[in-house]
């Protein structure tokens, strides 16, 4: 998965807000969520994310794993995600 290439993401804080242009909703992503977008933008697959995220905010691996599960999924839902081609 990547990020549609439609949406516009604005770092505000400690997180991000994301802007799909095709449908004009605004979503709000935590400094978690930021960091996994980001991530998903440099084109790293979900088991690398997992991983990071455990370094990075030391985190238990199915923790991190469950939280990137559900993230991706409700991304992928509101179309700000893509499969990759």
């Amino acid at each position: 998965m990547r990020p549609n290439a439609q949406v516009l993401c604005r770092q505000v804080k400690d997180g991000a807000v994301l802007i799909h242009m095709g449908t004009n909703q605004i979503y709000d992503l935590n400094r978690t969520g930021y960091r996994v977008w980001q991530l998903l933008q440099e084109g790293t697959d979900a088991d690398a994310i997992s991983d990071r995220l455990r370094e990075e905010f030391d985190v238990d691996q199915s923790v991190a794993s469950n939280e990137l599960d559900a993230l991706l999924r409700q991304l992928s839902a509101e179309g700000l995600l893509e499969a990759e081609q």
